[in-house]
């Protein structure tokens, strides 16, 4: 995947926290960075530390509070094949830098590996063979990976199969409606505008009570639109719809490369078979589950 190509790379330069994470959810947050915090009380993790697909580096910024909690210090480095705009620029990260080329200067190896939802996006077969070639003999990998059975992959896997009817829906009914009340300017709509509203009430309706179409928003967006273009705001209108119309294909990209991690990813025993065939050893595949949140992926630990 080229960086020109690479969906994340919008989403990371907008200065998103996180994949995968509200920003909101207290309790996600602290699952999550809680989990990290876990496996490296158990591990004694050899440095450096590589985290693949590091986005804006948030498990970096969690490892970092970890040893500053504990009195260490942690060489932490992170690679991500998209563009990338990190809030720390005390952190090491490096952006359009795919995990499946990175190596380190002067021949060094990697003592740690971690990758939360990030392994999958990249290609295994040619990426978990270089890790295992750049790991220092002893080092680990610990990998929060998908999971057809997460919470996560099915809430997005719903909006995914939304999000085409909602994209043909803002062509063919709401561009056309709002361009039909700028023009008649408080006059009796044509008929045409009068079906493209009816479509869209229908579409409300069928979907009232399903929580992927209101994590949308596609309900406040199409208001603020149809609601700019009665006012006559031309410019307003004009802006949110084509911003909105490229938000949810954004998300539509970004959600099919989530698709493809999850189905490269496989199973527990797939993903195991897949380590070991890059040549690690004691390879354990355990499901993650938070209470209140339910299953979250499957984390793959693993030697040199």
């Amino acid at each position: 995947m080229s960086n020109k190509q690479n969906p994340w790379s919008v989403f990371w330069q907008k200065g998103a926290f996180a994949a995968f994470l509200d920003e909101k959810s207290t309790l996600q947050n602290y699952q999550m960075r809680k989990f990290w915090f876990e496996r490296m009380e158990e591990t004694e993790p050899k440095q450096p530390i590589l985290d693949v697909a590091t986005g804006n580096g948030i498990v970096p910024q969690w490892l970092s509070e970890f040893a500053d909690k504990k009195g260490k210090k942690f060489d932490l480095i992170g690679v991500d094949s998209a563009v990338i705009k990190p809030a720390n620029d005390k952190l090491k990260l490096h952006g359009e830098t795919p995990y499946e080329r990175f190596t380190l200067p002067s021949n060094k190896k990697f003592g740690t590996i971690v990758s939360h939802y990030g392994l999958e996006y990249g290609d295994m077969a040619k990426g978990l063979p270089h890790l295992h070639k750049n790991l220092k003999r002893g080092g680990m990998v610990i990998a929060l990976v998908h999971s057809e059975d997460s919470v996560i992959v099915q809430t997005s896997r719903k909006v995914y199969e939304l999000l085409p009817t909602l994209i043909k829906h803002l062509k063919k009914s709401v561009e056309p409606l709002y361009t039909a009340i700028l023009k008649a300017a408080g006059k009796p709509l044509p008929k045409n505008a009068q079906i493209a509203q009816q479509k869209l009430n229908q579409l409300a309706a069928k979907h009232r009570n399903d929580a992927a179409f209101h994590r949308t928003n596609f309900v406040p967006a199409v208001r603020h639109i149809l609601q700019a273009a009665g006012q006559g705001k031309a410019a307003e209108a004009n802006h949110v719809f084509n911003d909105y119309l490229s938000n949810l294909s954004d998300h539509k990209a970004r959600l099919t490369t989530m698709v493809k991690a999850v189905e490269q990813a496989g199973s527990g025993e797939q993903l195991k078979q897949q380590f070991e065939a890059a040549g690690f050893k004691d390879v354990k595949v355990q499901s993650v589950q938070f209470p209140e949140t339910g299953i979250v992926g499957q984390c793959v630990q693993a030697c040199k």
